[in-house]
């Protein structure tokens, strides 16, 4: 059962049938929504930024074990640690520039609102999405190939905690992606 703007993802009627049982988790973006059910992805809503997953629908047939979702797109997590992504481009949902990168090895997936970042079983961060939001780390970019053990976001900065006790920050700088004022207190 879904309620609101039928464009936003409050019509699932069209999906209904496929969303009556086993679904384990449902997750939504400002326009549309995703669940998982049977290790298979259902999505409804606004077609551009995410509710409609049908180029992607090979890859979301079977394994997805997590979807994370912001404003306009959705990325999903396989149990073989590939990622799948879809929706918005502007908002991460075009992931061809990092395919390589996430195409194995993922072990955990967070989203600001236009961007997403991904913790690779080797400590390294794969990021997409808009650049002013999170997806591009550049000025921090040397910091993030190795011993990243968490990562945090908001809606438009990211946060790495690294295995040395440190913090690396990157995306709006009003934000908090610049943790510049307080280095000295988040170097390990």
């Amino acid at each position: 059962i879904s309620w609101g703007r039928s464009t936003s993802g409050g019509d699932s009627l069209s999906v209904s049938d496929q969303l009556s049982s086993e679904v384990v988790q449902v997750v939504g973006n400002n326009h549309a929504f995703a669940a998982i059910k049977d290790g298979s992805v259902v999505t409804w809503g606004h077609s551009k930024h995410g509710g409609n997953s049908e180029d992607v629908s090979e890859e979301l047939a079977s394994g997805v074990v997590q979807i994370v979702g912001n404003f306009g797109a959705f990325a999903a997590m396989k149990d073989d640690g590939r990622l799948v992504t879809w929706g918005s481009p502007e908002h991460g949902g075009d992931s061809d520039t990092v395919v390589a990168e996430i195409g194995g090895g993922i072990v955990h997936i967070v989203a600001t609102r236009s961007a997403f970042a991904a913790i690779k079983a080797n400590g390294s961060l794969v990021r997409w999405g808009n650049r002013n939001e999170g997806g591009n780390a550049a000025s921090v970019a040397s910091h993030l190939f190795g011993g990243i053990v968490q990562i945090f976001s908001n809606d438009c900065a990211f946060a790495a905690l690294k295995d040395d006790g440190s913090v690396v920050t990157w995306g709006s700088s009003s934000d908090g992606g610049n943790s510049g004022s307080v280095a000295a207190e988040l170097h390990g």
